[in-house]
């Protein structure tokens, strides 16, 4: 998939993880075909592909943060 301008907030979101691009590149990739499974109007999946991923990233690194605040804090 080409990287551009939608890829700029996606790597934001990313930084802090353990993911790479390439990690992202797969995780967009498979979310593309999820999305595209019978769909008849293609024209927006790669942008519905990666907010998705993205939603999908911003939670699991919110919730490990929550987690590690956790085990700091002795809770």
């Amino acid at each position: 998939m080409p990287r551009n301008t939608l890829w700029v907030p996606l790597l934001d979101i990313a930084q802090g993880t353990d993911l790479n691009e390439d990690d992202l590149a797969r995780m967009v990739d498979d979310e593309i075909g999820r999305l595209s499974a019978g769909a008849r109007i293609h024209d927006y999946i790669p942008l519905i592909a990666i907010k998705q991923v993205g939603d999908k990233v911003r939670q699991s690194a919110a919730h490990n943060r929550a987690g590690s605040h956790r085990l700091a804090s002795g809770g």
